[in-house]
């Protein structure tokens, strides 16, 4: 299980980043089918289609990493601002 989570976790970034352009509405569709299609596998490879296991997953791990992002991006569009 060690491996198989360590190749899940490849996909992380990934899907974080998918996370925060829908949030922001600023994903386009292929990218969205594609976001769509790694947490299809990512559920039915890793998770046998359990979905409250992937979702736990998913908060635990996927989150998180949301997280780091906004606050990157927030940082950075603060510091483009005091900048100006």
């Amino acid at each position: 299980m060690g491996s198989e989570m360590e190749m899940i976790n490849q996909f992380v970034n990934q899907l974080a980043m998918c996370e925060l352009l829908s949030a922001h509405s600023l994903i386009q569709p292929s990218m969205a089918f594609e976001c769509d299609q790694i947490q299809t596998f990512i559920k039915e490879s890793y998770f046998d289609n359990n979905y409250n296991a992937f979702i736990k997953w998913w908060d635990a791990v996927v989150v998180p990493t949301v997280g780091e992002l906004q606050s990157m991006l927030e940082s950075r569009i603060n510091g483009s601002q005091t900048l100006k």
